[in-house]
């Protein structure tokens, strides 16, 4: 590609592509003059600790379709952690790619500014800022609710900043993007756009063509994949009846409940509190539940205070699929960022984003996995292969998919959605 190319990237989970994120990445590409968009996706387990609908290839070739020239895989260490995390894991992704020059989020608040001054406090957690969130952990807080009171507390005390972006959950991850460029001194110039009609994980429908993704997979778990047609770009949902017609999906807790009540239910105690994200006494309740519960979602029903919420029981679960023990993720070095971007698919303006990437990548770019691997890299592989032990349909060879399939590339004759919906 021309050394004046722009390239602007984008954070997502594609859990599945819908309008719209359709929307975003039209949004992203105008808002930026970007000639090229370059998505880092979450793989087979998201950031609130659950299986993705569908699996990354064919999430991968939603996103293909519909605008996004390069998908890359963000390691399951990150994607399934908590937002300063899943930030700072997916920026580093495209920061390291050496091609990237903005980043594009949504937001509540759509003031860049506002956001940037916000996010130096995360990220420079200022001893008042530390001292608040341990009184509101105190009051029994989750940390995730603890750290926005006490963020929400900090800016109220200083005329500079806006309380009311702190306020907003819809805000929270777009600040710790911002915070994570902080951190890694990252050249990347954000932007954001502001979101239309649906909040992040709004549960219920309310617009003809625009919901979350959170509406939509619930929609289509409990009254079929037809509700959810006018919501989806054509393409994925053509994708999302094939997938479920071969049997890969959809992919639920469910899926894995007898992996997941075995894994517990030999457990002792002291093994699980050893697992990442069980912490607290919640080995004693996950013990408890595990023999009175029939189903992972009555499991997690049972489990769930004010405290535990949802997301770090399903999070604390992932890490008990996965095996990943604390000792295991101290070994990945996390604060060092990935040590690879593993790509999942391009389209022919990707590839040519590719060639020039790899002269400037500041670690190295898979297209096929090596024979010496990260142990950040093998946890990926692991996913992978558990991950297939619940497709409704056993699929020959699944468990080596990450090995065999081919990077998926956009085929021209697929005709994508080319206008975003209508609003």
């Amino acid at each position: 590609m021309h050394a004046s190319t722009h390239v602007t990237g984008v954070i997502v989970e594609y859990n599945p592509m819908h309008n719209g994120h359709l929307y975003h990445v039209e949004q992203a590409r105008l808002s930026t003059g970007a000639d090229a968009v370059v998505a880092v996706m979450s793989g087979h387990f998201l950031q609130r600790g659950e299986p993705a609908i569908l699996n990354k290839w064919a999430r991968a070739q939603m996103a293909l379709a519909q605008g996004v020239d390069l998908v890359l895989e963000m390691p399951v260490a990150y994607s399934t952690q908590s937002a300063s995390w899943f930030a700072y894991g997916s920026v580093a992704v495209l920061d390291r790619l050496g091609v990237v020059d903005s980043l594009c989020f949504g937001s509540e608040s759509g003031d860049i500014a506002a956001l940037q001054t916000l996010s130096t406090i995360i990220a420079d957690e200022p001893p008042l800022l530390q001292e608040y969130i341990r009184e509101e952990l105190a009051k029994g807080q989750s940390y995730p609710r603890a750290a926005s009171a006490a963020l929400v507390r900090y800016a109220s005390g200083d005329a500079g900043l806006d309380a009311a972006l702190a306020a907003s959950p819809n805000n929270m991850l777009g600040l710790e993007y911002l915070a994570a460029l902080h951190k890694l001194g990252s050249s990347i110039r954000p932007t954001t756009i502001t979101r239309i009609a649906a909040g992040y994980n709004e549960e219920r429908i309310t617009h003809p063509k625009i919901a979350s993704a959170t509406a939509i997979r619930k929609a289509t778990l409990e009254t079929g994949l037809a509700t959810a047609e006018p919501l989806l770009p054509a393409t994925s949902y053509r994708i999302l009846q094939a997938e479920f017609a071969a049997g890969r999906g959809p992919m639920r807790w469910e899926n894995f409940a007898q992996t997941i009540f075995s894994l517990l239910l030999r457990a002792t105690p002291a093994e699980l509190s050893g697992y990442v994200g069980v912490d607290e006494g919640l080995e004693h309740r996950l013990l408890e539940a595990a023999r009175n519960a029939q189903t992972v979602q009555e499991l997690i029903s049972l489990v769930k205070t004010k405290r535990f919420t949802w997301t770090k029981i399903q999070r604390a679960l992932t890490a008990i699929l996965l095996g990943l023990t604390r000792d295991q993720q101290a070994a990945l070095r996390m604060a060092d960022g990935p040590d690879y971007i593993r790509v999942l698919g391009f389209t022919e303006r990707g590839r040519r984003l590719l060639r020039q990437a790899t002269e400037v990548a500041r670690v190295p770019i898979l297209t096929n996995l090596p024979k010496e691997k990260s142990p950040m890299l093998e946890l990926d592989i692991r996913a992978s292969r558990l991950y297939a032990q619940g497709y409704p349909i056993p699929q020959p060879g699944a468990p080596q998919w990450d090995y065999t399939r081919r990077v998926e590339r956009f085929d021209q004759q697929v005709k994508a959605d080319k206008k975003g919906p209508q609003l």
